[in-house]
């Protein structure tokens, strides 16, 4: 009988619910109850803007289920899995735990994108690019089982780093933008899926003092965001974007000037209603709608979306989707909807 109980299988044993789970810019991971959220958001301020610390800013949000597996991806390409209802518990306004005490980090060694995975029989895709313009696809299945200590889940040369990882259909288009305002936008059927140990194709041609600022996957009717290190930024419709084969040089994303705008650090696909928040090097903060910042063309040089002190640039932009999240936080109209994952853009 003893055996028997043994058995028992912990998950059994969990709620399954849904929670939000949160990483700080500092490296902290907390899971709260979505429900915690419903019951506060009546106040109109918003699903983000509630008990947050100042001096740490959120850069990871998305909704799972508390029987997920979450998979967090490290600049060094490896992935680590752990289960929803294992992240600690703890509530809006507490800080989090640290990742350290959660997955078996290197200590220089940083998570650049985390993702909740429903179910690892759906033919989906995991999509990755690395800042020297290398992307691999993966089928999710491929992650199924990934080993407490990690996995390596794409090869990298001893400069490139993994900066970006999506979750894709199998049909989507994908937008990459580079430091010096290269933008390319093709399918990721160019990208035949890979095992675990390949190193990936290239993405974008790009010039050997460049490197890959933001990529992401096309959204019908949502933007292109783009934020340079001095502060200028603008929102761009994708439909300027034409679709192009993979490893072109793709097109203008940007004006650039050296003195006035400095290179790009951020580019992602927004929707109306998101939040972004850009930190400068000097620890100033910028957090607003990305419905104010100016919708240009291609062509143009954006509009001053943040103040900065000479010698201070932005150095980290985060992306939250509010305009999916507020569906979670007890909206009456339409059921939740799961928000896209946001991952930081640092400068190298």
């Amino acid at each position: 009988m003893m055996g028997m109980d043994a058995d028992l299988n912990m998950e059994d044993l969990i709620q399954d619910e849904d929670v939000l789970i949160s990483i700080t810019q500092r490296g902290f991971v907390k899971r709260t109850p979505v429900a915690a959220y419903r019951v506060q958001a009546r106040g109109g301020k918003g699903l983000i803007g509630m008990g947050r610390r100042e001096e740490d800013q959120l850069e990871h949000l998305f909704a799972a289920g508390s029987l997920n597996t979450i998979l967090f991806f490290s600049d060094r390409g490896k992935v680590y899995a752990e289960k929803a209802y294992n992240i600690p518990e703890l509530d809006r306004t507490a800080k989090g735990t640290s990742l350290m005490n959660v997955l078996p980090l290197m200590p220089d060694e940083n998570i650049t994108a985390a993702l909740p995975v429903h179910s690892f029989e759906d033919a989906e895709y995991l999509t990755m690019i690395t800042r020297k313009g290398r992307i691999k696809r993966v089928e999710v299945n491929v992650f199924e089982n990934v080993r407490p200590s990690g996995l390596i889940a794409i090869n990298l040369d001893d400069d490139d780093s993994l900066g970006w990882v999506k979750l894709t259909e199998g049909e989507q288009d994908l937008i990459i933008v580079s430091e010096q305002g290269k933008g390319i936008r093709f399918s990721e059927e160019d990208v035949r899926p890979m095992g675990r140990s390949a190193a990936g194709v290239n993405a974008i041609r790009l010039d050997d003092w460049d490197r890959v600022a933001g990529a992401d996957v096309v959204l019908p009717g949502d933007d292109l965001l783009v934020i340079t290190e001095k502060g200028y930024g603008k929102r761009t419709p994708l439909d300027e974007y034409r679709r192009q084969n993979r490893y072109g040089q793709g097109v203008r994303a940007m004006v650039l000037s050296p003195e006035r705008t400095g290179k790009i650090v951020s580019a992602r696909v927004v929707t109306a209603g998101d939040e972004v928040t850009c930190i400068s090097a000097n620890g100033i903060i910028l957090r607003t709608s990305t419905d104010v910042i100016s919708q240009q063309g291609r062509s143009t040089q954006g509009v001053r979306v943040m103040d900065l002190r000479a010698g201070d640039t932005v150095a980290s932009v985060a992306v939250i989707r509010e305009g999916h999240l507020s569906q979670v936080n007890g909206d009456e109209n339409g059921a939740a909807e799961e928000p896209k994952e946001s991952e930081t853009n640092q400068t190298v």
